[in-house]
């Protein structure tokens, strides 16, 4: 998450609501931990005697701040009937220690340790849920791994663990988790480092934080950990999804950065769970949301429901306090309101704008339908007789710059319009015919694209797209491949140069309708930046370079190299 200018409109709202509260409150209270730290810990108690079943977040970002809006939790959940705890990390907002974030160790302990604490209050009646979104999802996950036995249920949204551990098969997000880094380095009285100035293009990036006089120990670490081994990291993310064997409601949106991470931790932990209690009691929603939209209803504040100018309407708004409330009502307080019987998976068609269920993912009625790359920049689901090339130039230098400016954590109503970069020669595009009929695509998009390029290693970017009959174009999906991590689960190689490759680009998933009368647009190049950092092309090390080179990229299709995109639809 980032700070940005929704925090002033939320304060507008904040003052009014929290000077009205009846419920109790008590703030700043320090709670130990097990190594002599305290951490600054808020509570929301609701009116009425008794105890009752507590809400824990643990965040980052301030438990007073109103960008995550937890005094507002706290009276959503007290009016519900639980008593809500907002806790600081260690090492932010006054509580004690360093940041380290996402240091699986330091999380895990930290949980244990507050979670005891709790239940022996007298407000607790024993049973603790978990939740939170982006990194206080991630302390949600960790309260699990821990294995209190208080913990009767999570929710965690828009957070990784899967096997990239923030890294996107092999491009390091640097307008998202990378520039988190900074902003978030080492911070104890809730100040953040500015980044919004920075000169992205500054090489080696390594010393981007220290040429700009920033503390930068995470981001130096994050940087360096690009070259550990993917299938390492996905062994660690499954030792934890072992670890997680408590029921869980998972969250996650279409234009999140995470999106891919939500749905592989919703299928992680029903795969690998230790508890087999557990393995059907995993539920995923995947809305139209962005990484910052998702909750803030629960301040009473409506967000923007458009995604370039195409809006989705009202009807995912309320969706998540709702969700969530009646999961844990049903596991923390045994209300017997059915929520049991919910089908596993509850997504938004973008299109229909509104919701549907289903118990698996992809939805069994979703087909893998194969669109050929064709000659006249066509594509078809007819292969092509000929076998045809395309080439372009990538020059570093000169990237693709179409999110830059942009917030990429409320992305969907800043996306912006891509006809711009059918000016480009570096952009291949493919098109189909205008649509005779509407075209549902749900599901995991992938393309399988025979490409080579002159240097020994390089990036290829993929991007589907909703052409307007007006010629208005609005990203539907996006997804990018380091060429040398083509091998997912193997150690990261260099390509031969001018080799021909067969690389498999995720594109990650989706339920998106194209209206009849529009064009589905493929977009192919190198680069996306800033939000992805650029390949140098020069196969050192990442980050520790200056080098750049400028690479020959040739792209193949017909039928010797039947390069093509796969296209999940709802027929």
């Amino acid at each position: 998450m980032k700070i940005n200018n929704l925090a002033l409109l939320i304060l507008i709202f904040l003052i009014p609501l929290v000077a009205s509260t009846k419920n109790k409150q008590m703030h700043n209270v320090s709670v130990e931990m097990r190594d002599g730290i305290n951490l600054l810990t808020d509570i929301y108690i609701p009116e009425g005697k008794g105890s009752f079943p507590v809400i824990l977040s643990r965040v980052p970002y301030g438990t007073k701040s109103d960008y995550i809006l937890q005094p507002f939790y706290g009276e959503y959940f007290n009016e519900r009937g639980y008593v809500y705890v907002s806790q600081n990390v260690r090492g932010k907002f006054g509580s004690e220690g360093v940041f380290t974030a996402y240091v699986e160790g330091q999380e895990i302990t930290d949980a244990y340790d507050t979670i005891d604490w709790i239940i022996s209050q007298e407000w607790s009646d024993g049973n603790v849920g978990v939740m939170g979104e982006s990194y206080y999802g991630y302390t949600s996950l960790m309260a699990a791994v821990s294995g209190h036995p208080a913990v009767k249920a999570i929710s965690p949204a828009n957070i990784t663990l899967a096997r990239e551990k923030q890294s996107l098969d092999g491009v390091f997000p640097i307008q998202a988790s990378g520039l988190w880094t900074l902003n978030m380095d080492d911070i104890v009285n809730g100040e953040y480092q500015y980044t919004d100035n920075l000169d992205l293009y500054h090489l080696p990036m390594i010393s981007l934080g220290l040429v700009n006089n920033m503390r930068d120990n995470l981001w130096i670490e994050r940087v360096e950990g690009y070259s550990k081994d993917p299938s390492e990291l996905r062994e660690e993310a499954i030792e934890q999804y072992k670890k997680i064997q408590v029921p869980a409601l998972h969250f996650g949106g279409w234009y999140d950065t995470f999106t891919r991470g939500s749905i592989a931790i919703w299928n992680g932990i029903q795969t690998y769970s230790e508890n087999p209690d557990v393995h059907d009691k995993q539920w995923l929603v995947m809305g139209p949301w962005d990484h910052d939209s998702m909750s803030v209803h629960i301040a009473d504040i409506t967000p923007k429901t458009t995604i370039g100018k195409r809006d989705f309407g009202a009807n995912a708004i309320n969706t998540y306090g709702e969700t969530v409330t009646a999961f844990f009502d049903y596991f923390l307080k045994g209300e017997n309101n059915g929520f049991i019987e919910t089908k596993r998976i509850r997504y938004f068609n973008i299109g229909d704008d509104d919701w549907r269920e289903t118990d698996e993912w992809p939805p069994a009625s979703s087909d893998v339908q194969s669109l050929y790359l064709g000659p006249n920049k066509m594509l078809s689901s007819n292969t092509p007789s000929q076998s045809s090339v395309s080439g372009y130039t990538y020059d570093p230098s000169k990237p693709i710059t179409i999110t830059e400016g942009t917030n990429i954590w409320s992305r969907s109503a800043q996306m912006r319009e891509r006809s711009v970069l059918l000016e480009r020669d570096d952009v291949l595009v493919f098109e189909t015919e205008a649509l005779e009929e509407d075209l549902e695509i749900t599901g995991d998009i992938s393309l399988e694209l025979f490409a080579s390029s002159s240097a020994i290693d390089t990036d290829f970017t993929a991007a589907i797209v909703d052409v307007y009959p007006d010629g208005y174009s609005l990203l539907i999906q996006e997804g990018i491949l380091r060429a040398s991590h083509r091998n997912k689960n193997e150690s990261p190689s260099h390509i031969n140069p001018d080799e021909i490759y067969q690389f498999n680009i995720d594109l990650w998933s989706t339920s998106y309708m194209i209206p009849a009368g529009h064009k589905l647009r493929l977009e192919i190049s190198s680069s996306n930046f800033p939000r992805f950092a650029r390949n140098l092309n020069n196969g050192k090390p990442f980050g520790m370079s200056s080098d750049i080179v400028i690479a020959d990229q040739k792209i193949y299709f017909g039928e010797k190299y039947p390069s093509k995109l796969l296209l999940p639809v709802i027929r």
